[in-house]
């Protein structure tokens, strides 16, 4: 865990979400039988930084800080969660977010999907929203999606970009 931290100082995104948040695997661990948190691959912790930025310098300052619910999913883990098999938390491109501060859906969404269509090309920004202010981003290539995993259900194609 040191040797993470000190990437993260080094990489200028060790203040975005605390370590202990950013090393939580999923909400569905204890189903799973699964830890409840773990360190990615040193090889994949290159990986987070684009998507730590991409929150650092857009959603903060669109929503107000952020607590991370899940990052790194190791492949059981992963599967046994219902996540995609190609998913972004898999190789530690990803996020679940909720605002800490409360923000209503519908703001929150609206702030997200603007911040999104400016910045998330350039950031390679995946947006998807889950059920209440849960939320995912990853960095794993621009696109957006809704509760049910589609792009055409995505509320930031109801005009908000």
């Amino acid at each position: 865990m040191r040797s993470f931290r000190k990437f993260l100082t080094e990489q200028r995104v060790q203040d975005v979400v605390p370590i202990w948040q950013l090393v939580r695997t999923s909400s569905s661990w204890q189903q799973c039988s699964a830890d409840p948190f773990e360190v990615a691959p040193a090889t994949q912790w290159g990986n987070i930084v684009q998507t730590l930025g991409f929150v650092k310098s857009e959603v903060m300052p669109a929503i107000g800080k952020v607590e991370a619910l899940s990052g790194f999913r190791n492949d059981d883990l992963n599967r046994c969660s219902n996540g995609r098999p190609g998913s972004a938390h898999r190789m530690f491109f990803a996020m679940d977010l909720v605002p800490v501060d409360g923000i209503a859906r519908g703001d929150m969404i609206s702030r997200l999907c603007s911040a999104h269509g400016r910045k998330g090309p350039e950031y390679r920004t995946g947006l998807g929203f889950y059920s209440g202010s849960r939320f995912h981003v990853d960095s794993n290539g621009f696109r957006k999606w809704g509760s049910d995993g589609r792009g055409a259900t995505s509320p930031c194609n109801r005009g908000y970009a």
